[in-house]
């Protein structure tokens, strides 16, 4: 007999255990389930809720999230690895489906950004290693145009400008562009998360740091022409997550919006 949802009992029943699995997957410590047995749960859990059409269904909302989220966060268990391509491309995948049902689903635009940004680590490791962790790498912030303004003689501007040169240069490499492209649709899909939960009362500081992360990240592999709008949004996420209720920025975050914070109006 079918459900409400159109689903028979069994395929509901399948649909069930297979969230309760992932469930038991993301919440138990990484120690008492290897890592070959949770790759194996979440690639049949994917299996089930494709057979069933889990995500075309409104009904699942709630558990719709909880279930992309855990996925997408077992898929890339290294801050800067490339991650387990086929569960986050299904998730990508699915977070697209729920934007064709609801364009202003917050979570869904935020599970997008989350997926480009974790794309993103693996080239910007990369870049970050090449380079020894300069400023002009993914931990810091390049000098731009707006910095020159305080500099005490004509021969730091100069050391600024080759600066800028050896950046731009940089920025025409592999991992520079392929970071950019994963960078792009993060900060689009965050940016238009944050502006939507700001609407509706539910932003939060967590996410405006992911935003104000992938802009920070985006700054550092762009042109120095263009990337100070980046670092100066960036900022303008940061200062309003202090600003959240119940709320602290993590270290690294905190010790950038006080190192460049007074750099920006």
């Amino acid at each position: 007999m079918p459900t409400r949802n159109g689903l028979n009992q069994l395929q509901e029943s399948q649909n069930q255990r297979a969230i309760r699995d992932v469930r038991r997957i993301s919440e138990n410590p990484q120690g008492t389930i290897s890592w070959e047995q949770r790759i194996f749960t979440a690639r049949a859990a994917i299996s089930t809720f494709e057979s069933t059409g889990f995500v075309r269904f409104p009904e699942y909302a709630a558990d719709q999230i909880l279930v992309i989220c855990a996925l997408q966060k077992l898929a890339y268990p290294e801050v800067d690895s490339a991650g387990v391509v086929d569960i986050s491309d299904w998730c990508m995948a699915q977070w697209l489906l729920l934007l064709t049902r609801n364009p202003e689903d917050a979570g869904a635009l935020r599970g997008l950004g989350q997926n480009w940004l974790a794309r993103s680590q693996a080239a910007l490791s990369r870049i970050h290693r090449q380079e020894g962790g300069s400023s002009s790498g993914s931990s810091g912030r390049p000098l731009s145009t707006n910095d020159r303004i305080g500099y005490s003689s004509s021969e730091e501007a100069r050391e600024a400008d080759r600066a800028n040169v050896e950046a731009d240069a940089r920025a025409h490499t592999a991992d520079y562009v392929e970071a950019r492209g994963m960078l792009i649709p993060a900060v689009d899909f965050l940016s238009r998360a944050v502006e939507i939960t700001e609407a509706d009362g539910t932003l939060t500081g967590d996410l405006l740091s992911e935003a104000a992360e992938s802009l920070m990240h985006l700054g550092n592999v762009t042109y120095s022409h263009n990337n100070e709008q980046y670092f100066t949004r960036a900022i303008r996420y940061l200062r309003r997550a202090t600003r959240m209720p119940n709320f602290r920025l993590s270290p690294y975050l905190q010790s950038y919006l006080d190192d460049y914070g007074r750099l920006i109006d």
